[in-house]
């Protein structure tokens, strides 16, 4: 009997990376266009950040020595990794020898796909949470810093983010959606250049109600005594008969915004589930200032065999790093 090569071998335990994220593109856009970062050498990692102080500049007197001297410092951002795990698949015996609709080939490895997938969501929710840091200490695991928490304006609970790197209050929003304007919005994104001393380009997640909120923006009345008359019509195709009302795009003097939907912001980690948060909110992002950074990438495992059937696994010990919060902003709206 001729021996198994390695060509012959399915489901080998490997490291899926990128893939998962690739897969699924439309569903996790947020890990799919995050920076991978480099790798980092424990659970904590830190970087500096600096900002340049106001200096007086008055002139300087004919013949005058310098007498007193300044300098410059910096400041500490620290961020700790979690370790993400699937609850895992197993297919018993029988149930990898029959056939089903919608499965070609083997159960096995229809149910390992599907769990290398949901490993995907499980880190986007977490990434798009509002999850604070932990480090492992008895039945509390490590955990990441979710990106709302990243751009809290109040100190974090722990390792917080240093008091001049951390977004202003203007630059986030926590009213109605009803009350969320172009105007509020105007006012997030001039807030954020301000504190950064710069026009911002922002990268927008939203929930989908949100983001149908901002595309009615396009649509907006003016009221009168005797009538209301809008301000801009919407796009019809007459030719193929489409009423179209999706913006995409804005722009204000203090920077320009590009928004698409999200769909696992603000879950709830316990459970997995949506809150009533999701669809209403968003984050406001500088995507250059983000970075994804694996101990270990994703990577699929394949259990010792047991008589009752095949069973697997996927995991990742990643960390969400946010270089410098500054001048980024969310909306985190309930109602």
């Amino acid at each position: 009997m001729a021996g198994i090569y390695e060509a012959d071998q399915v489901l080998k335990v490997a490291e899926v990376g990128d893939t998962i994220f690739i897969a699924q593109s439309d569903k996790v856009p947020f890990s799919r266009l995050l920076k991978r970062g480099p790798k980092p050498d424990n659970m904590l990692s830190s970087w500096p950040v600096q900002i340049y102080p106001n200096r007086k500049f008055k002139g300087t007197l004919d013949g005058s020595d310098i007498a007193t001297f300044n300098h410059t410092n910096r400041e500490m951002i620290e961020a700790y990794g979690m370790w993400m795990r699937t609850e895992g698949w197993m297919v018993s015996r029988l149930a990898n020898l029959t056939k089903t609709w919608g499965v070609k080939g083997k159960e096995e490895a229809k149910q390992a796909m599907d769990d290398g997938l949901i490993l995907a969501q499980m880190i986007e929710k977490q990434l798009l949470s509002n999850d604070e840091m932990a480090v492992e200490a008895g039945a509390v695991p490590y955990c990441s810093r979710g990106a709302y928490k990243w751009l809290s304006p109040t100190a974090q609970a722990v390792n917080p983010v240093p008091v001049n790197y951390r977004p202003t209050t203007a630059c986030t929003y926590t009213g109605t959606l009803a009350l969320f304007t172009p105007e509020a919005m105007e006012a997030m994104v001039e807030a954020a250049a301000i504190q950064k001393k710069d026009a911002v380009d922002w990268t927008g997640y939203l929930g989908i109600k949100l983001k149908s909120h901002m595309s009615g923006w396009a649509q907006r009345h003016v009221e009168d005594v005797n009538t209301a008359q809008a301000l801009t019509r919407y796009n019809l195709d007459a030719e193929d008969r489409k009423l179209l009302r999706v913006v995409d795009f804005f722009e204000f003097d203090g920077g320009t915004v590009k928004v698409f939907p999200s769909w696992y912001l603000l879950h709830t980690a316990t459970t997995g589930e949506p809150t009533a948060n999701s669809v209403l909110s968003g984050l406001f992002l500088d995507m250059s200032m983000w970075e994804l950074c694996f101990l270990d990438p994703p990577a699929s495992w394949k259990e010792p065999a047991k008589s009752g059937g095949p069973r697997g696994y996927h995991d990742a010990v990643y960390l969400l790093k946010n270089k410098n919060p500054t001048g980024q902003g969310y909306a985190n709206i309930a109602a």
